[in-house]
Parts: structure tokens; C-alpha cells; sequence
């Protein structure tokens, strides 16, 4: 059954933009023009680059980032002793050059040059002439957009916007979490990663967390370039997944529908893998902390064949641990192993495999407010829920990608990502709260759910002259499709409760299957997402360059459930539905450089009314001005953005709605349409090495989010309060290494910075702001072995890591976590 009475294709026509109409004929136009480049033969690299000239703009920095940065550009594949280009420094390239003059400008000022073989790859050595012996060579191939061994807490290039791409590039808010910021901060799991991202809240509930951005929920998320549903069960679920597999954490704030179809506005998450290396590596990690905390990692890599030609990377990580809080402990194991395959010069097949099997216990309960909205006293270890409760989750996923480079400079690359995830959850959820009158009680809840993803991205990009101007262009297509499957079943009233954590819980322990049992649900989830993307880049002058971009959307997502009252199915379907963006970077001088830009959304909703129906497509737009800078030789990035955000028709959550009602409709929580709603704020954030030895991560959010209209409780609603979202947020970390004979030395530290908040304070919840501190001390003990001690609430900091209006929770109190690893 449709959840709206027009046609859909219809409904998309009338919502359609002038700009919508000519973007999406330009579309249209392009996928028909580009479908395959001209000359796109591939040949040998002599072949390919023996006369070609291309315009570069790659500024100074370290000569490996500086020279990855122009093998991914170029295509050019350089050889090198191992070691020679390190701690030296490029002032970059700049210009329409070939080879021989491009690495001759990279190499100016250094004692090395770069000789040309008969195989047409450039070897690079020591200037002084008569070096007729080199030594065993290290291929230069790593991306530049890969932040392992960086060093760094930034990075020259992306990979969120589809090819490699600098910040400077993007006419959007990127923040990259890198790899040597996770390993400084322990961060351990992707909700971690996510508390250290610029303007991000998380709203905890053990052992997941949701996300917010820009004053919405965060939903859209990439895996290696893929999107891939990964918030929805039929019955909804938090999303965590372990970090040790990554190389980094892209966040791209703002609407990204160009590449993905949902236009969230609160922005896109990109998780991209750790890659098999050309060099052998080893690192060895292990960890001990507060609560019982160890660990364990491996992580090895390096060339399989003589050759190169095949590389292997595993990694093996344990982590286990109680908690703060009574009744809770983890347990998770990850399993990772990928393979490159170069099928010829120009073509690599990458496929992988990982596994993560986390347990534990949980608390979905959170601490109840009394009648007039405070809350009693509790002790942080408070737990009202039961010391039988657990969640098991097995997760899998595979990918497969193609990527190869054409003659004339184009690439091709295309990818497959399949997840498969099992969960089974038991737990006594805490409902009510107390008096008067006290509507507390303890309902236990059982779920065994599975769901099926899988996506795939194939695009095509590279660049062209038009009118004596540069054109980059990218055409491409991709789908999703997620199907879940969830039983599930309660029990209702299983014990009384009066909130006090002197009331021990009696309830004796409950099987999964007989909860089922007792009020057996079968529940189901398919949702389908396909589309064509076309995006240009044209420099209108030397300083000022267009971007636009536009993609075609088809969209289906079915809900039903059959149990207890009966069976009901739901329904929604998109055709064709066209999502425009444009754009302006305008370059200031060789660091800084401006971007505005204009986005559509229309998104899907997969939360259902009280009757059971989808909601109808939220639809707006958004705007966003900004400034970006490459400072200090490109070590660090900065950017400024200042943004405005308008939707209609988003989710709202219905309060007042029976729970068996809310049950059988809902999947637990009904929802309504709002009126129109306002977001707009600005976000500052510079990363990177701002002084000799001194990484920085440091943001500045100011987020106003508002309804405007009269269907809630009040005109003008701040909607963030109903979300626990401040107005302000700040957060820094830095890692300072010591100079001179201290270099063994290094000293880190940090803090969040949030205004008050609220959750559902129309009820009356609400919270201070406060300031959290964290510090680390780390130690190089050999040129192998480092060790590090990491201090988080640093002054025992009392405050809630998610607030609503019957459950709260505390965040952890000061811990500890000493950390050892070997590299080699």
C-alpha cells in the first residue's frame, strides 16, 4: 500500500527546481557522452605518460606525501631505496607539466633526482652522477589520501567525495579522524571516533550510540566509498563497529546526496579499511586499564611474491572489559584479512574478509526522573536493570574492488560490500517513572534479528580541456539493499519497580526463546537504493572554479509484521527523484581558498506513523559558506563554515502513544511529520601539525535547530533540547613530541566543552555544561617500543553522556588505560 495518494513520480516532478531540471538534463547528458572517455585504452605507463602534460596544484609539504600525492594524480609509478625521501621536504608542483618537469619541480632543492627506466617508471636517487648500483627498491604507490604512518592528524586527500580529492577541493566541512589521532586517544570503536569529530553528540545506549550533526541524526554511511544502510532493523538498532581495522574516519558535514541519493543534512560518515602495504610490517599491541580492561592487536603486512605484485594485510584484535556501571562487561574479537592483486601495470583487484564478535551485558534502562522532571540521587554504578541481561552480535563483511588507470589519465573503479550481521538481545527494560504516582516496571524484552546488507559503487573519473580550461569529471552508479529479520517477544510486568537501588531485582532469569514465546513477533525490513550521479568541476578562471553536480534516485523500502495482532505490511516507493548540488571554490592565494554551496535533500524515512505508515520524504535545502586553509608547508588544515539548513516533514517523535500500540505500529515509537525546521550555525576546525612536533585537533560548533511551525509544543521549539544536543560544543586534543634529547618524550591532552542540554525538556530534563579533560604521557623505550598512559576525566568529572526524560545515563568516571606497542 502507497503512504501517499499521488503518484510518486508525479510528486517528484512537482518538487523539481529550475536548477533540479537543468542539472539533472546535464546528468543525463554526460552519462550519455562519457560513458567510456576517448583514448581510454590502457597501455604500458611508458606508453601512457611518455609525452603527456597535466595541470597540477599540489602544495609543499613532506616529499612522501608530497610525491604519493602525484603518483595518485599521475598515474606515474616511482621506485625508491627505502628511506631515501624521508624527513626531506617539496615546495610542491604547480602548473601544466610533464613528467620529467613535474618531478624535476617536486625535487628542487633536495639531492635527488628522478631517472626514467626502459619499463617507463621513474626511480629516484641520490643526485651525485655515477650511481650505477641502487638498492632494493620500495614502490612510492601509497595513497595519498592514507593516513597510517602519516604521523599526522590530518591528511593531503580524501576519498568521500568519490577519487582522491584535498580538502581544499571539497566546497564542504571535511574532517578526517586519521590514523595516529585513534592510536594517541585509544580510540577504540567508531562511537569513540565519532565523540572526537567536529559539532558530533552522541547519544550512548550501551553498547551502541546514535549520532548527531549539525542538530540531526547522522544516517549515512560509506564503507570504502559504498553506502550501506547501517542504522535500520526492523526494529531498530545502534551502531558501533571496532576500529583497529581502519586506516581512517572521513565526516563530510552537510547534505551528501549526490553520491548516496539520502540527502542528510546532517552529514556522511566514510569508513575506510587499512590496505595490504608494499613493506613487511608488524605491530604488536597490548593494553591494560581500569575495570579489568586488556587487550590484545596484531597487525601484519607486506608484499606475498618477489615482485609486489601481491600484498596481504591481517589483523587480529581482543578486547575485554567490565564496567563503571554494575552488570556490565564486553568482550570482542575482530578478525581482519585483505589482499591486493595487481592484474597488470595499471589494474589491482583488492578483496577482503573481517569478523567481529562482540558480547556483553547491557543497559537500555538508563535512571528514571521523577514526576516534576529531577532525578534522584544515584551513584554512578547505578544499574536498575537486570545482571542477566546481554547482547551477542556476530557481524561479517566481504568487499571486492576493481581499480584501474586508463592512458590518457582516467580512472575506473568499482566496489562490492557485503555485511551479514546476527544479534541476539535479552534484557529487563525499566519503563515509567516514579511518583507520584510511580508508573515504574520491569518488562523483559528478547530479540534474535539478522540482516543482510549489500552495495555496490562503480565510477568513472578523470579530466579534460574545454575552451583551454580544466574539467574534472566523475560519472558513476550505485545501489543498496538491506534486508532484516527480526523475532522478537516481551513479557510484560515482570517485576515492580520503585527506583530505588536498594530494591533488589528479583525477576529470576528469563530464556531468549521463552520471552519470544510468550508474545511472538515476526518483524521484516527490505529497503532498496539505486542511482546514477554525474559531478563536473570546471575552472572558470585561474583562481575560481564551478562545481556541479546532480543524481537520479529510485528508492523502495517495505516494513511488515505478523504476530500477536496480526499482520501489516507497509509500503513506500521513489522514481527518479533528482538531488542537485553546486558550488564555488574561489583560491585566495596558494593557502587559503572561499566555497559556498547549494544542496537539495530528499531523504526517505523509515520511521512509521501510529498507523502504521512510513512517513512521507523529508525534503529542503541547505547552504553553506566557508573558508579552508592549507597552513604551515600543508601540515595543517583549517576550515570556517557557516551554514543554513531548511527541511519539511521530518520525524518527530509522538509522545503519549500506548506502548502496545506503539509496539504493533511502530516498532516501538511513533512518529509524526513537523512543520518546517531551521538549522543554522557555524564550525571552526584547524588539524594538523601547527608547530614542530605539535599535532592538533581543535573544533568550535555553534548549532541552532528550531521548528517553525505550530504542530509542536511550542512555536519555535528548540528541537535540539529534544536530542540532548548543546548550542556549543568545543573539543581539542593535541600531542606534543618533545624536542631535542627529550624526543623519547611525548605529552597529549585535551577537552569537550558543552553548554547545557536537554532531553525532552519539555518534560522538564535538563542539564549544566560542563568541561571534561583528558591527558596522555607516552615514551619511546626503543626505536620499536613505545609505551603510553592515558588519563580520561582527568578531574572525575560527574556528568550524564545522555540525558532524556525517563532515562538517563552517567558518562565514565576518571580511567585509566596503560598501553605498550612494538613495531618492526
Amino acid at each position: 500500500m502507497s503512504t501517499r495518494p499521488a503518484p510518486p513520480a508525479r510528486q517528484a516532478a512537482q518538487r523539481r527546481t529550475p536548477l533540479s531540471v537543468a542539472l539533472g538534463s546535464a546528468l543525463l547528458a554526460s552519462l550519455t557522452l562519457l560513458a567510456v572517455p576517448q583514448g581510454a585504452q590502457a597501455q604500458t605507463p611508458a606508453a601512457a605518460h611518455a609525452d603527456s602534460a597535466r595541470r597540477y596544484d599540489i602544495p609543499p609539504g613532506a616529499l612522501e606525501d608530497v610525491l604519493a600525492r602525484y603518483a595518485a594524480e599521475s598515474g606515474v609509478l616511482l621506485v625508491s631505496p627505502p628511506g631515501l625521501v624521508q624527513h626531506r621536504r617539496s615546495g610542491g608542483v604547480s602548473g601544466t607539466l610533464n613528467d620529467a618537469a613535474a618531478l624535476s619541480a617536486i625535487l628542487a632543492g633536495t639531492d635527488l633526482e628522478a631517472v626514467r627506466d626502459t619499463g617507463g617508471q621513474f626511480r629516484l636517487r641520490a643526485r651525485p652522477a655515477g650511481a650505477s648500483t641502487l638498492a632494493p627498491v620500495t614502490v612510492l604507490g601509497r595513497s595519498p589520501s592514507t593516513t597510517e604512518g602519516s604521523g599526522s592528524y590530518t591528511s593531503s586527500a580524501v576519498t568521500i567525495g568519490k577519487g582522491e580529492q584535498s580538502l581544499r577541493e571539497i566546497p564542504q566541512a571535511v574532517t578526517v579522524i586519521t590514523r595516529q589521532r585513534m592510536d594517541d586517544q585509544d580510540i577504540s570503536d567508531i562511537r569513540e571516533a565519532m565523540n572526537q569529530a567536529p559539532g558530533v553528540s552522541t547519544v550512548s545506549n550501551e553498547p551502541g550510540g546514535h549520532f548527531y550533526s549539525r542538530g540531526f541524526f547522522i544516517q549515512s554511511y560509506q564503507f570504502d566509498g559504498v553506502p550501506l544502510e547501517r542504522q535500520l532493523y526492523a526494529r531498530g538498532s545502534a551502531f558501533n563497529t571496532d576500529t583497529s581495522i581502519y586506516d581512517r574516519v572521513e565526516l563530510m558535514r552537510g547534505p551528501q546526496g549526490l553520491f548516496e541519493g539520502a540527502g542528510d543534512p546532517s552529514g556522511s560518515v566514510n569508513l575506510v579499511r587499512k590496505r595490504p602495504t608494499q613493506e613487511r610490517q608488524l605491530v604488536l599491541t597490548g593494553k591494560a586499564g581500569s575495570w579489568d580492561r586488556v587487550g590484545a592487536q596484531a597487525d601484519y603486512g607486506g608484499a606475498l611474491n618477489d615482485s609486489g605484485s601481491v600484498r596481504g594485510r591481517v589483523v587480529a584484535n581482543y578486547d575485554r572489559s567490565d564496567s563503571f556501571r554494575d552488570y556490565l562487561n564486553s568482550r570482542e574479537r575482530t578478525l581482519y584479512g585483505a589482499l591486493d592483486i595487481d592484474l597488470g601495470p595499471a589494474t589491482t583487484l583488492g578483496l577482503g574478509y573481517s569478523r567481529e564478535t562482540p558480547y556483553g551485558g547491557i543497559d537500555w534502562s538508563g535512571l528514571p526522573n521523577n514526576g516534576d522532571g529531577s532525578m534522584p540521587v544515584y551513584g554512578r554504578a547505578t544499574n536498575l536493570s537486570a545482571p542477566w541481561n546481554y547482547a551477542k552480535k556476530s557481524q561479517e563483511s566481504w568487499f571486492l574492488d576493481l581499480s584501474h588507470r586508463f592512458a590518457n589519465g582516467w580512472r575506473f573503479k568499482t566496489s562490492l560490500v557485503r555485511v551479514h550481521e546476527e544479534n541476539e538481545i535479552l534484557y529487563l527494560l525499566r519503563t515509567g517513572r516514579l511518583g507520584p504516582p510511580n508508573t515504574m516496571r520491569g518488562d523483559a524484552y528478547a530479540f534474535d534479528m539478522v540482516s543482510r546488507n549489500v552495495g555496490g559503487d562503480a565510477y568513472l573519473t578523470g579530466s579534460e580541456q574545454l575552451f583551454g580550461r580544466q574539467l574534472d569529471l566523475i560519472v558513476g552508479a550505485n545501489f543498496s539493499r538491506q534486508r532484516s529479520h527480526d523475532l522478537w517477544g516481551w513479557q510484560r510486568n515482570l517485576e515492580a519497580l520503585n527506583g530505588s537501588y536498594d530494591q533488589p531485582v528479583t525477576a529470576a532469569p528469563v530464556a531468549l526463546d521463552d520471552v519470544i514465546a510468550a508474545n511472538r513477533m515476526n518483524d521484516g525490513y527490505l529497503s532498496e537504493k539505486k542511482g546514477i550521479y554525474a559531478n563536473a568541476r570546471y575552472q572558470l578562471t585561474d583562481s575560481l572554479s564551478a562545481v556541479l553536480g546532480g543524481r537520479y534516485s529510485w528508492f523502495e523500502q517495505t516494513y511488515f509484521s505478523d504476530g500477536v495482532w496480526g499482520y501489516s505490511e507497509s509500503t513506500a516507493k521513489e522514481n527518479g527523484e533528482f538531488t542537485p548540488f553546486a558550488g564555488l571554490i574561489l583560491k585566495l592565494n596558494g593557502q587559503w581558498s572561499a566555497y559556498a554551496n547549494y544542496a537539495e535533500i530528499f531523504r526517505p524515512q523509515s520511521q512509521r506513523d501510529v498507523t502504521g505508515q512510513f512517513l512521507s520524504p523529508v525534503t529542503g535545502r541547505s547552504y553553506e559558506l566557508g573558508l579552508k586553509g592549507e597552513l604551515f608547508d600543508g601540515r595543517a588544515d583549517a576550515t570556517f563554515a557557516v551554514f543554513r539548513t531548511e527541511q519539511k516533514k521530518l520525524a518527530f517523535e509522538e509522545g503519549g502513544i500506548d506502548q502496545d500500540l506503539a509496539d504493533r505500529n511502530c516498532g516501538g515509537t511513533c512518529y509524526r511529520p513537523s512543520a518546517n525546521v531551521l538549522s543554522q550555525g557555524i564550525e571552526a576546525e584547524i588539524s594538523g601539525e601547527v608547530l614542530r612536533g605539535l599535532q592538533l585537533a581543535a573544533s568550535y560548533t555553534y548549532t541552532k535547530t528550531r521548528h517553525r511551525g505550530s504542530d509542536v509544543p511550542s512555536v519555535g521549539y528548540d528541537i535540539s533540547s529534544n536530542t540532548g544536543i548543546p548550542r556549543h560544543l568545543a573539543k581539542l586534543w593535541a600531542n606534543y613530541v618533545l624536542p631535542g634529547e627529550w624526543n623519547r618524550v611525548s605529552v597529549g591532552g585535551g577537552m569537550t566543552v558543552q553548554s547545557r542540554s536537554s532531553g525532552f525538556a519539555y518534560y522538564g530534563r535538563e542539564q549544566g555544561g560542563y568541561t571534561v579533560w583528558d591527558a596522555r604521557l607516552g615514551y619511546r623505550l626503543t626505536d620499536k617500543l613505545t609505551a603510553g598512559l592515558k588519563v580520561e576525566n582527568l578531574t572525575d568529572k560527574r556528568y550524564f553522556s545522555s540525558i532524556s526524560y525517563d532515562r538517563n545515563f552517567y558518562a565514565a568516571p576518571r580511567n585509566v588505560l596503560l598501553t605498550l606497542q612494538y613495531r618492526m
